[in-house]
This record gives structure tokens, sequence and C-alpha cells, in this order.
């Protein structure tokens, strides 16, 4: 039986590289790599991998995935090609492969971000992606600055980027908030399940406000523990996004947690923005979700009483908005592009007005 690329060419995927294309690692400069703790050859890990024994198992795993990272770089060039080599298959049946383990690059520029091209990663015939995949598209040519966001829920073993002889590689573009803004929780942190990996909330939001971005979501392992949060109070950030609610397994769970979570990075970095937040798909459960939010409110207002003025709540339930809920998420959790986009909408004027306050109070 034909698999549909052969009977439709529109579903084929380009994978032929030029014979003279010149190929730099995606490591070395001019390039350069953000998102990420650890970018020592050939390892891509959103974590020091010295700290990975402290984490649960879940989180190092899962530290591999590169939700959030990207490599910028600058160029004239009016062809790359791109050899990029996964650490696993990744063959989830509610995630697209373009989400899991594909490429997409955008253009930076001063006045927004613009999608050019999804690699979407080939596939393996029923077993996954394939490890090792390359692809080659036309740029408009012109110097441009460029950001290569990474898989959501794969790793890669190697990236290359190749270009034709004699064109200009550069530095990429500096975002305008240089300082990142930091998002720990759960698979939805994570990117679980956006069709591309720069559709999950995260980046969007980086996208709009121009801001550098540290994803730690880890799918069912964001727990809260005192480790990680000692490990995120030692990160330069300009806004911290709390949001672990659905890996706490139960109320029970995020009672303990959740407070002293916040208090200890509070403790080394006071005057920070911290954003909670609760999970977002409220009617799944509507009374543990009560609870757990009523949870979350009271570290929010014990806060408060005690004069932070730097710490604020978003309730999950409005993350979805008022209409076609049901659209939000693939599988009653984990949110669809529609989803995300709603999130992000949702966080955004609470993220740019915490910047324009940290703004003003600087000028």
């Amino acid at each position: 039986m034909k698999r549909i690329d052969q009977i439709d060419p529109n579903f084929q995927l380009p994978d032929s590289v030029p014979t003279d294309t010149q190929f730099m690692d995606a490591q070395q400069p001019p390039f350069s790599v953000w998102g990420l703790a650890d970018n020592k050859p050939g390892v891509y890990c959103r974590l020091p991998e010295s700290f990975l024994p402290l984490c649960n198992e879940g989180v190092q795993y899962l530290a591999y995935h590169l939700a959030g990272a990207c490599v910028r770089f600058s160029t004239d060039a009016k062809a790359l090609s791109v050899v990029w080599e996964l650490r696993e298959a990744g063959n989830m049946p509610h995630f697209a492969a373009s989400g899991q383990s594909g490429l997409q690059l955008l253009e930076e520029t001063d006045h927004g971000v613009h999608n050019v091209h999804q690699f979407i990663p080939a596939m393996d015939d029923g077993r996954g992606c394939r490890l090792k995949q390359s692809a080659h598209i036309e740029l408009p040519g012109g110097l441009r600055h460029y950001a290569l966001y990474l898989p959501l829920y794969n790793g890669l073993s190697q990236l290359m980027l190749g270009f034709a002889p004699g064109v200009q590689v550069l530095p990429g573009r500096t975002p305008r908030i240089e300082k990142p803004l930091v998002f720990y929780g759960s698979s939805i942190t994570q990117g679980g399940c956006a069709s591309k990996v720069g559709s999950c909330y995260t980046t969007l939001l980086a996208r709009r406000l121009d801001a550098a971005q540290i994803n730690l979501g880890f799918s069912g392992s964001g727990r809260g523990e005192a480790s990680m949060a000692r490990y995120i109070a030692g990160l330069t950030m300009s806004i911290f996004v709390l949001d672990y609610d659905h890996n706490a397994p139960d109320t029970q769970h995020l009672a303990a947690t959740h407070e002293p979570f916040f208090k200890i990075i509070r403790e080394a970095q006071p005057d920070l923005p911290i954003v909670m937040v609760s999970r977002p798909n409220f009617e799944a459960n509507p009374e543990g979700n009560r609870i757990r939010r009523d949870i979350i409110r009271r570290t929010y207002g014990n806060a408060r009483a005690r004069g932070d003025r730097h710490v604020y709540m978003v309730d999950g339930e409005t993350l979805f908005g008022t209409t076609d809920r049901d659209l939000c998420t693939v599988d009653g959790v984990h949110p669809t592009d529609l989803g995300f986009f709603r999130m992000a909408n949702t966080l955004e004027p609470v993220l740019r007005e915490i910047l324009a306050g940290e703004a003003g109070a600087a000028g």
C-alpha cells in the first residue's frame, strides 16, 4: 500500500541538499543557542547535567526535550539546508510529529516575528520519526535575523545548518527583553500538544513580547520540589510563571508544596515578578479544580498580606475563554493550537503590564 506522500506530491517532504552546501555546527559561533542550560558539544539540555541527579526521574529524561529553545543567527543566504538528528523516534498518537520532533524557522525584526518555514520530520513507516532528518528550503535573501526553534518533545544529538559558499552568516538578533521569561510547570507548559514548535503558549508570549525565554515544563514531572525551586531561584529572569498545578498528583501535594516553592524563590529574589497560574481545563473536574485554585489563591493572598507587591495570579478557568472550550484541547487536558493561542491571549496583557511597570521603575 502506498503512503499518502507517494499518492499526493503536496505531502512530500523536501530533503534534497545541494552538494556544495557548507555545513556549520549550530552550537558553534556565530550561532547562539537560547533557552538551554548545558550547551556542551553534542549536548542540548534545558537543565545543567550536574543538577539532574537532584531531579525526579521524569525531569532527568525530559530535560533533553528542547521546548522553548532556539538557535539565533543572521544571514543573507537565499537557501538553507538543515540536518538534525533526533534522540528518539517520538510516536504519540495525539501529538503531531511536527510539534514533537520538528523545527520552526522564524524571522525576527524590531517590528514583530514572521514564520518562514515549518520543518516537518519524515516518518519511518509506523515506527515514528526517522532519527536522521534533512531538509532544504529557499530564503528571501538580504540580511535577515532568524530564530530556529527546536523540538518540544524530543531531543537532538546533532544540528547542522548549511549554506551556499560565500554567503554571510552572522550572530543573530538579541531579543529586546534579554532577561528571560521563565516558566515552570507541566506537559502544558512544555507544549503538549501544539502542532508546531512555535505554537506553545510560552513561545507565543516570548514572540509577542520580544523576550528571551526558559521553558521548564516537564510532562507529568513538574511536582514542585524544593530542589527545583532552589535551582530556579538562582536564575536571572524578568518574570517567573509558576504553572505546575496539573502535575501535583493531588490537592494535598499541591497544598504541601506550592507556597514553600514560592517562598524559596521569593526569599532569593524579593522584587522578581511572579505569576501564579491554575490549570486551564476547569470543567474536567470542577470540584477538585476549585480546591486547587483555592490553594494557589491562598499562596497569592498570603504573599499580598505580607506586603508583596510583585506577585500576581491568573485564574486558569479564564485561559481558554468562554466559547468553544472543547476545541481548546486534544484530549480534555493538552491544548490544541487554539488552546495555546487563547492562553497566550489571556496571559499577554498581564505580562506586558508587569514589564511596562518594571521598565518604568527602572527609568
